[in-house]
């Protein structure tokens, strides 16, 4: 499987988190428990592996919710821990819970800015990599490319890498389109579609304009070429099972799509379906494993998240889900899958950094003003 190419300048090396200022935030952190369990350990009470006593429940909130169905099973019979999985459609709703201080949730599946901000406010416990003997699976590659830890601390442990590439029909393209300038050439005029995301689809007007889209310089360019592109789609599309269906459908041929829906396309309902990154560059991230102080579990939930991460296990998440585990599972796959999976080494893959307040709020002005227009 072919992994990130240390040489562009575009895949970013996440830097540490500036420390959350305030004692008064560790302080008040604090006051949300630490679980452990009912015998008050936490990650960090662990010093050798496997933990004795992990309880029997966990509760995970995770968003693949098809490998969330086969984990809950398979994690469950192992160690005999009754499992429950709550998945969700946007991590601002786990993330007021933790921010009301958390009681419930023993485990998250997280995209990396959410687990930033987590870590910043003092959300999650640090956790004992050091002994966790799955921590090794994970690719030195992406653990580069991951946010995870603060001051030398870890407190997520990487999932997988979620690219947002160019999806094309490959019965309809000869070759796999090179820019994203197919999204506003008027040959395909109604056989094209955006995705209804203000973040996303100012990214790839960003990049179509050679703009850099963390930190555009023109955003006039980029609200006028959403606009002019308007008229020429079929759709936005709104979730991801629309923006799927629209290419199983064929109602359209080229527009963007996740890594993992594009795959459940191709390969679940034999859509003729790819992706590609174009040459302006491809956005792409982290979702990981975190522990979140105040889980009554947290013990379990370790566990579970070395259990999630041996090599077997991942792979079982590329088969249900489609999305590049962060651990190398090229000995696990298929030779199709491998095909699928074998991106080109120089393809412009760019780290969806998060944005700063200034470029979100421009880039939801934009979003307004191009649906409106």
């Amino acid at each position: 499987m072919r992994e990130f190419d240390d040489s562009l300048p575009s895949v970013n090396r996440r830097s540490f988190l500036q420390g959350a200022s305030a004692a008064g935030i560790t302080a008040a952190a604090g006051c949300l428990g630490g679980g452990g369990g009912g015998d008050g350990r936490v990650p960090m009470d662990v010093e050798e592996w496997p933990p004795e006593d992990i309880g029997g429940s966990l509760n995970m909130w995770n968003w693949y919710d098809s490998w969330a169905e086969w984990a809950m099973e398979a994690f469950g019979e192992e160690f005999d821990v009754e499992v429950s999985n709550t998945g969700y459609s946007s991590p601002d709703q786990w993330y007021s819970q933790l921010e009301a201080g958390n009681s419930d949730i023993d485990n998250i599946a997280a995209t990396t800015n959410w687990v930033e901000r987590s870590i910043e406010n003092d959300f999650l416990h640090e956790l004992p990599v050091d002994i966790m003997p799955a921590w090794d699976n994970i690719t030195d590659r992406i653990k580069e490319a991951s946010s995870y830890q603060k001051d030398g601390s870890v407190y997520a442990v990487p999932e997988s890498l979620v690219l947002y590439p160019l999806t094309y029909n490959d019965e309809y393209f000869d070759e796999a389109p090179s820019s994203w300038g197919v999204l506003w050439d008027e040959e395909h005029e109604g056989n094209i579609c955006m995705w209804d995301n203000a973040t996303v689809s100012c990214q790839i007007a960003a990049m179509y304009t050679g703009q850099d889209p963390i930190q555009p310089d023109d955003y006039e360019e980029i609200e006028e070429v959403l606009i002019q592109q308007k008229p020429l789609l079929q759709t936005y599309w709104g979730d991801y099972q629309q923006g799927m269906s629209l290419f199983v459908n064929e109602d359209v041929v080229a527009g963007p799509l996740t890594m993992g829906r594009t795959y459940t396309a191709r390969f679940g309902e034999g859509a003729p379906v790819h992706y590609t990154a174009p040459e302006e560059g491809a956005m792409y991230t982290s979702d990981l494993f975190v522990i979140p102080k105040g889980s009554p579990n947290p013990i379990a939930s370790l566990q579970f998240t070395n259990w999630a991460t041996e090599t077997e296990n991942a792979a079982k998440l590329f088969e249900t889900m489609g999305y590049q585990p962060a651990v190398d599972i090229s000995d696990e796959l298929s030779e199709e899958d491998a095909e699928f999976t074998n991106w080109p080494d120089d393809w412009n893959l760019i780290f969806s950094e998060t944005l700063s307040d200034e470029v979100r709020s421009r880039y939801d002005e934009i979003w307004t003003a191009v649906k409106a227009a």
